[in-house]
């Protein structure tokens, strides 16, 4: 990569970081989540609260929880595009060790990853089930996957506008 795109590069980097320093100085400090909860929201304390009173608070400061850890990750994100700048490993992918298209540093200048490293990397094999069916499997003798025909396993346990078989089967359910 010549000097002049290397500079243009180093540039949106410095700009985009800017920005995301603000950000963070926004979500962390006072007003944010620089202060207790009890002040954000006006009360001088939270015992004498309904719990349901605070749930909105509650999701708003824990959204700006993720909020400020995405903003952090990707100054981390930046920093270390910088510092490949003055290394001169910027544009060089970390996986493959290929080059990385002007027009994916356009888009997402702080990227480490070609296209096609980053596509592997974000779909990984998904055909595994869940750990947690495995071991309430066992202990239940039963489970639904969708190669049994979950719908007509839990359809025998009876729906909202039916009766299970084995009432029906009993004579249960009749109403004189």
């Amino acid at each position: 990569m010549d000097q002049v795109k290397l500079q243009y590069f180093e540039d949106l980097l410095w700009k985009r970081y800017t920005e995301l320093q603000a950000v963070e100085e926004r979500l962390a400090g006072p007003g944010g989540l620089g202060e207790p909860a009890t002040s954000a929201i006006g009360e001088l304390a939270a015992y004498d609260q309904h719990p349901a009173d605070l749930g909105s608070e509650v999701y708003e400061r824990s959204k700006d929880l993720g909020l400020l850890a995405n903003t952090r990750r990707q100054l981390g994100q930046i920093e270390e595009a910088l510092n490949a700048i003055e290394r001169g490993t910027y544009g060089i992918c970390r996986l493959c060790g290929g080059s990385i298209s002007e027009e994916r540093l356009e888009a997402i200048p702080e990227t480490d990853r070609c296209v096609a490293c980053s596509s592997a990397a974000k779909f990984p094999d998904t055909t595994e089930r869940p750990v947690e069916e495995t071991s309430l499997a066992q202990p239940l003798g039963r489970s639904f996957t969708d190669e049994q025909g979950s719908w007509e396993a839990v359809a025998d346990y009876g729906t909202a506008s039916s009766m299970p078989k084995e009432e029906k089967e009993l004579g249960g359910g009749q109403r004189t």
